[in-house]
């Protein structure tokens, strides 16, 4: 939400795509919309900021042809918003698949060395004690299948593969945290806005290990050692659980590994993000190394 995309042509025309989407939503039939302005968004969402004479909206566009039913999602994002994490979900469409939230004005992505590290590590440990409903993640499941969504096998390292599912198996065999996780943190997805965090993009939330929300931090924001095992020292102090720092310590190399192979395989199914992929699949093979 931070940053508007320059004008283009294309953008022009996204937005009166956008102006016509509005047209058809329910949600929008007694305000009438004044502006839509394209925001910064990932590589497989599309999200608009929208005015209109009564209030301002994010509305978010899923891939058409990435068609599921965004329900957990909502309901995650619900439990996050009235915990004060995130900002309010207001309207789902599955049909036209978009879903339509509170903005949040004066953003900027989180910055872990500029903004306070210390209030996304608070909002981690009240995000991962909210009780929600929802499928436990089943690692070695999980990177079977998206390694079946890469149209191009030939893409895939059989080396690297084999040696995933094995951290894959090894991770498993070690004591589980189970917690409601977000599982894509990075700087895009973590709002910081006058003083303070949101959490953006529950996509991929649902049950799952600490450790990868943890380790998906000290990747994204390239932490070393020191700062690691501090954010994993400061992370179990708001959980109140100070038997969880061996644990997590023992775990971060495997879920870091694991989070960098979600990532490279996740990429190499989009067609056009080769790069992307090369970069993930780089940081893996370094991980796996050390």
């Amino acid at each position: 939400m931070a940053s508007s995309l320059f004008t283009t042509a294309a953008t022009r025309y996204d937005c009166q795509r956008i102006a016509q989407l509005c047209k058809q939503l329910e949600f929008f039939a007694n305000q009438q919309v004044q502006h839509i302005q394209p925001l910064s968004h990932g590589q497989s969402n599309q999200s608009y900021h929208v005015t209109t004479e009564r209030a301002e909206y994010v509305l978010r566009c899923y891939p058409p042809k990435q068609y599921k039913c965004r329900q957990q999602e909502l309901t995650i994002q619900h439990a996050a918003a009235a915990n004060g994490l995130a900002p309010a979900p207001l309207c789902l469409n599955n049909h036209l698949q978009i879903m339509i939230s509170d903005y949040i004005s004066g953003g900027e992505a989180f910055n872990y060395h500029q903004h306070s590290s210390q209030q996304l590590i608070q909002s981690l440990a009240s995000l991962h004690q909210i009780t929600v409903l929802t499928s436990v993640l089943q690692v070695e499941d999980y990177l079977r299948l998206q390694m079946d969504f890469i149209a191009n096998q030939s893409l895939l390292d059989s080396k690297l593969t084999a040696q995933l599912l094995m951290v894959a198996k090894q991770f498993a065999e070690l004591p589980e945290d189970i917690v409601l996780c977000h599982l894509d943190l990075h700087a895009d997805n973590l709002l910081w806005a006058n003083g303070r965090l949101w959490l953006l993009d529950f996509e991929y939330s649902q049950l799952a290990d600490s450790s990868l929300d943890l380790a998906a931090i000290s990747v994204h924001f390239n932490l070393n050692s020191a700062e690691q095992q501090q954010l994993l020292v400061e992370y179990c102090q708001q959980r109140q659980e100070a038997s969880l720092l061996d644990s997590l310590s023992v775990k971060m190399s495997l879920a870091k590994q694991l989070y960098c192979g979600f990532c490279w395989l996740w990429y190499l199914s989009i067609p056009g993000y080769e790069a992307e992929a090369l970069l993930w699949q780089q940081r893996l093979v370094y991980l796996t190394r050390q």
